[in-house]
C-alpha cells in the first residue's frame, strides 16, 4: 500500500511537471525534476528523453548529466554512463555546485558494475570452452 501511495504521488508530480513544460518549455529544472520522477519509477528511456531535452537548453546542466548517468547505468550502457558522470563532475566544478561525493560515488559504482559484468561474461565464455 505504501509503494502504491508513493507511486500515485510520483505520477501526480509527473503530471504537474508536464503541465509546466507545456506552459514554458525552456526551463531546464522542470525537465530534470520530471526525470527524477521517472528515475523513481525506473522508466529509464523517459529519464534519458527528459535529460536530453534539458541538455538541448543547457549543455552543462549537472543534474541532467547525473540523472542520465543513472539511467544509462541501469540500462548497462556503462561507457555512456561514465561519460555522463564525468561531464556532470566537470560541470559541477565549473559552476561551483556542491553535490558532496554523490557524483564521484555514482561514477565509481558504474565502473565497478562495468568491471563486474566484464568479469562475469569472461567467466561464462571460459565455461563454454569444451574440456579436452
Amino acid at each position: 500500500k505504501q509503494w502504491y501511495q508513493r507511486r500515485v504521488a510520483i505520477t501526480a508530480g509527473i503530471s504537474c511537471y508536464t503541465k509546466a513544460i507545456l506552459k514554458n518549455d525552456k526551463v531546464t529544472t522542470i525537465y530534470t525534476n520530471r526525470a527524477l520522477c521517472y528515475l523513481k519509477l525506473e522508466l529509464w528511456d523517459r529519464v534519458l528523453r527528459d535529460c536530453k531535452l534539458a541538455l538541448e537548453i543547457d549543455k552543462m546542466m549537472t543534474k541532467a548529466h547525473f540523472f542520465m548517468g543513472q539511467a544509462l547505468t541501469e540500462l548497462e550502457k556503462f561507457d555512456e554512463a561514465i561519460a555522463s558522470y564525468t561531464t556532470a563532475i566537470e560541470s559541477a566544478k565549473a559552476r561551483k555546485e556542491h553535490f558532496g561525493d554523490d557524483l564521484h560515488q555514482a561514477l565509481r559504482r558504474t565502473k565497478k558494475k562495468k568491471l563486474h559484468k566484464k568479469e562475469k561474461s569472461t567467466d561464462c565464455d571460459s565455461a563454454l570452452i569444451p574440456l579436452l
